[in-house]
């Protein structure tokens, strides 16, 4: 019988097989929503399922530090990661306590850091883009329907929602057209090197894994390198920004320059294909919501809201407690690790009515996808909504006539992204 003591919510394979485990988590927000998780393999940690806290705890970053560590992952996974610091501190010459990504960050460096970058994710500055990702989505569906055409079925992970995510952030950073193929396939071996389809012949997880990234961050260090140099204060593009950023009056390091873009490269790719792939199939899955949306496209903002709630692509974050705590009567110890379980919190009975349907017409939506609250919330949210907007509104006659072929291939990397591998569909028979 499932009970607390038996639940089991840190199995990647059983994400995989099963998709994400709402049973289990249901059972924590209704029994013992600040649960103290103690499993083999893991340290233990508080898990947090309820909305409310999870928000709280986002909003009080002086009390819950990024700093420490931002998963819960084996000692494999830590092995692996402290590996590749070291190797990058080698590399670019630093220390290899320096925090490897902005979400490793504390304030104020976290917030001066951020603010150079915000100008190009801001609401206007992402509304002047929405011509242009128009235009990209409705030639990436067209060729998506070709690609059916011709070979009777096509995958909507590879062939339609990744297209204007790579596009998005390439142009983001300045990086040219030609290379965006190369970069997808790096960001994917990178963060989906335990899946054999992303190794070489007689590579284990570890060598695709190195391989993906030393190619990743070569190539990074290349066009940083070489925009730094050509750097004048005119350039508007992150890397331009990055490039003659000044925090307290000093330039940032080459290192934490490299590090900014290649953070963007790999989560503003990966985690806006899973959130398009899996709208496609939920939006495949309800044919009466696709319907709805056919008839009324002036949905189409609600239906990207119930989209990121229903998908939730990022699976959790951890946060360090920096000094003692309570949380709905438990206590919280300075050095504990809390552990913000998203799709728990996007389908609580207490915020979201009837949360297991899938709605677009629901009216109050306060979806966690973007992490919840707080100075961490997600910087390219605006982007992202942009993004699904464009290519629904694009795709939206073609799906009418589309079937899912067979189930997706899922898995959950390190317990904090959703990736949909393969969602196969073809025109109705």
């Amino acid at each position: 019988m499932l009970s607390p003591d038996t639940l089991d919510i840190t199995d990647e394979q059983s994400y995989a097989r099963h998709g994400y485990p709402y049973a289990q988590w249901d059972l924590l927000r209704r029994e013992e929503p600040v649960f103290w998780y103690v499993r083999p393999g893991f340290e233990p940690f508080w898990v947090l399922t309820k909305h409310e806290d999870i928000a709280w705890v986002s909003r009080n970053t002086r009390l819950f530090s990024s700093a420490q560590r931002v998963t819960v992952d084996t000692p494999d996974a830590v092995e692996m990661l402290e590996a590749e610091l070291e190797q990058r501190a080698q590399m670019f010459s630093h220390s290899p306590t320096d925090p490897p990504a902005l979400s490793y960050m504390d304030s104020p460096r976290h917030r001066h850091l951020r603010q150079i970058m915000a100008p190009c994710f801001t609401p206007k500055a992402v509304n002047a883009l929405e011509e242009r990702f128009t235009a990209l989505a409705e030639t990436f569906v067209r060729e998506f329907a070709d690609r059916i055409e011709q070979h009777g079925s096509a995958d909507v992970a590879r062939h339609l929602a990744a297209r204007l995510p790579v596009a998005a952030v390439c142009e983001l950073v300045g990086a040219p057209v030609e290379d965006r193929d190369d970069i997808f396939d790096w960001t994917e071996g990178t963060t989906a090197a335990a899946d054999p389809e992303y190794r070489l012949e007689g590579e284990d997880a570890e060598a695709a894994f190195r391989r993906n990234i030393t190619a990743l961050n070569g190539y990074v260090a290349q066009l940083v390198q070489q925009r730094m140099a050509e750097a004048d204060g005119t350039g508007t593009d992150v890397l331009s920004r990055l490039a003659v950023g000044r925090i307290d009056g000093a330039p940032l390091a080459f290192h934490e320059i490299l590090y900014a873009v290649f953070n963007l490269l790999v989560a503003g790719i990966g985690t806006t294909r899973n959130a398009t792939t899996g709208g496609v199939q939920a939006l495949l899955e309800h044919p009466d919501q696709l319907r709805l949306l056919l008839d009324d496209p002036s949905l189409t903002d609600r239906a990207v809201e119930e989209i990121l709630r229903w998908t939730t692509i990022a699976v959790h974050f951890v946060r360090t407690c920096t000094q003692d705590t309570e949380i709905r009567g438990r206590r919280i110890r300075k050095g504990e690790t809390v552990a913000l379980w998203y799709p728990s919190g996007n389908r609580d009975e207490d915020v979201f009515d009837d949360p297991y349907r899938f709605d677009i017409t629901r009216p109050h939506n306060p979806q966690i996808a973007f992490g919840g609250h707080g100075e961490h919330v997600c910087l390219g949210s605006h982007l992202a909504r942009l993004e699904l907007r464009a290519v629904l509104r694009a795709v939206l006659p073609l799906l009418a006539d589309l079937e899912l072929v067979r189930k997706p291939d899922s898995s959950v990397l390190h317990l904090q992204v959703a990736e949909i591998k393969r969602l196969v569909v073809r025109r109705k028979k």
